[in-house]
């Protein structure tokens, strides 16, 4: 891990030689996510696109819910040919664990130097960065993962496994908030806090541009078809 540990190290220790502690985690957090943005458009389109299909898989389940075998098969051709990816979403999360990773070996492990320093730094005066069991920390943590999954999850055709994990998943990470030190907890809530921000403008800019521009070329093949109808009862 020191292959990781030490660049991130050398990003922190820079980012405090102008501010806190506190400041450096969310700059690096800033840094990290524009760095990981063309993947989020990558990984927001695939989430869209499986939403859109979301309705199909429904009724492939129903219809084959005592044939796995043949859902399952079915499932798969429908990716295939609406293009989607199941696992188009999990790469920039993927690419994050080893920062987290990296943070928190920063934090605990006193063979870095800048762990002790960050642990003694008090986070806009409130928030000591070393200590755990930090409970409002743990509660934004919750809820920002909460808003972050909701952007995403369909509004139609959602099972009650998702649903569930809709609300677990929070839970889950409000929870492991609260156990570790508040400098990783403070990473995850800003990790959380643009990524909102990040998904708003990929929806607004990206997405909704895009079906904008496929509406119009419906149209515009529309009006063609329109045009030569009108051309052969001439």
């Amino acid at each position: 891990m020191d292959i990781i540990i030490r660049p991130v190290a050398y990003v922190l220790q820079y980012f405090h030689n102008y501010m806190d502690w506190g400041w450096s985690i969310v700059l690096l957090t800033l840094l990290i996510k524009i760095v990981l943005f063309p993947f989020s458009i990558k990984q927001i389109q695939s989430m869209e696109k499986m939403k859109r299909i979301q309705p199909k898989i429904k009724e492939i389940q129903d219809k084959y819910k005592d044939r796995p075998e043949e859902f399952q098969r079915r499932t798969m051709e429908l990716y295939k040919k609406e293009q989607v990816n199941p696992l188009g979403g999990c790469l920039p999360m993927l690419i994050q664990l080893p920062v987290l990773w990296a943070i928190y070996a920063l934090l605990t492990d006193p063979k870095y130097l800048v762990a002790g320093q960050i642990a003694k730094d008090v986070f806009l005066g409130i928030l000591p960065l070393g200590v755990t069991n930090n409970i409002p920390l743990a509660v934004i943590s919750g809820v920002t993962t909460f808003l972050q999954q909701k952007m995403t999850m369909p509004t139609t055709g959602t099972d009650s496994n998702q649903q569930m994990f809709l609300y677990i998943t929070p839970l889950l990470f409000g929870f492991i908030t609260w156990t570790v030190s508040a400098g990783i907890g403070l990473y995850w809530v800003a990790s959380n806090v643009i990524g909102i921000a990040q998904q708003y403008l990929i929806y607004e800019y990206f997405i909704v541009k895009e079906h904008i521009h496929k509406d119009e070329n419906a149209d515009s093949n529309k009006e063609t078809e329109k045009q030569k109808d009108i051309g052969k009862k001439k």
